[in-house]
């Protein structure tokens, strides 16, 4: 997290979006290793949260985030979160499909 901690852009299909911090967030252990962040991004001067997380379950990763799409279609801040319930059934789905 250090690396991108105080920002970075991502790119993708001649786009751009930057995002102005990341933070390490403890989450609930799940599969092999997990690991939670939360970007901050700005769209039309409004900050938001996007919240996730990321699952090794044997040679398979996951990547998890909640966004809270209405927040950012009507130019409010929002408050996504990221639910350990919905991870731990998807990571389970994703673990027993990969033979672990």
């Amino acid at each position: 997290m250090e690396v991108c901690g105080d920002g970075f852009t991502a790119k993708a299909n001649g786009n751009e979006s930057p995002y102005q911090s990341v933070t390490a967030e403890k989450v609930a252990p799940a599969g092999d290793e997990s690991l939670g962040f939360t970007p901050t991004m700005t769209f039309r001067g409004v900050p938001h949260v996007l919240p996730g997380e990321v699952v090794r379950s044997g040679d398979v990763l996951a990547v998890y985030f909640s966004v809270d799409g209405m927040a950012i279609a009507n130019g409010r801040p929002g408050d996504a979160r990221l639910s350990p319930t919905v991870v731990k059934a998807r990571n389970g789905k994703l673990a027993a499909g990969s033979g672990s």
